[in-house]
């Protein structure tokens, strides 16, 4: 059976944050202010986000979607551990797998690939038509360029996924992470690079960094 629903944030992850009723809270973006209580299996996903077509017509919806729990099954451990504030240090491995996957799979990073093909295909375009092989533009549209909207078989970002993991994962073996806890009442973030960090409990007007 075709599965429809493919969730780009595991379920395994979503249950951690979730309430008595085994919910979590939902915000849209045009409305940040209401929450909307969901299951995990009924959030964080798209219908056939990781379908793709086969060699003899058709398309798979399962492939994708079946693999991924491998790594996505480990996390309730860690999750575990973190509560019972173990030494993760021998879990770093499933731990860089587990944000690999996310970097990776996420919305924001397919659109950012399709969007980065779709401006390559434009000036592309451009070089083309600069050495006067593309057929004259219609008087009037002598702006035509400027208007074209470009846009990629989505196919193409899910292909592209290969190239993001392998490069996040040769990241993180050079940086040298390690897992500590904080043990003092103070909270805190840690980052090689400047963190704002801004309570999402206060009004904006109210925000100070």
């Amino acid at each position: 059976m075709d599965k429809k629903r493919h969730h780009y944030i595991p379920k395994a992850y979503l249950k951690s944050f979730c309430d008595s009723s085994v919910k979590v809270l939902v915000y849209r973006k045009d409305n940040p202010y209401e929450a909307i209580p969901l299951s995990p299996d009924n959030t964080g996903f798209h219908k056939f986000y990781y379908s793709q077509p086969r060699p003899e017509g058709g398309k798979d919806h399962n492939a994708l979607e079946d693999c991924f729990p491998s790594i996505e099954t480990k996390w309730p451990r860690i999750v575990d551990q973190l509560y019972r504030r173990e030494n993760l240090n021998d879990s770093l491995v499933d731990i860089f797998g587990f944000m690999v996957l996310q970097r990776a799979c996420v919305p924001a990073s397919r659109d950012a690939i399709e969007k980065m093909k779709a401006e390559e295909v434009k000036a592309k375009v451009r070089r083309l038509d600069a050495a006067g092989k593309l057929p004259p533009k219609p008087v009037g549209f002598e702006d035509l360029l400027d208007h074209v909207e470009v846009t990629i078989d989505p196919h193409q970002s899910i292909h592209a996924m290969v190239h993001v993991i392998r490069v996040t994962g040769h990241v993180l073996d050079r940086i040298g992470f390690f897992a500590i806890y904080n043990n003092i009442d103070v909270p805190f973030l840690t980052s090689d690079n400047p963190v704002i960090w801004f309570d999402p409990s206060v009004q904006d007007a109210d925000l100070r960094p």
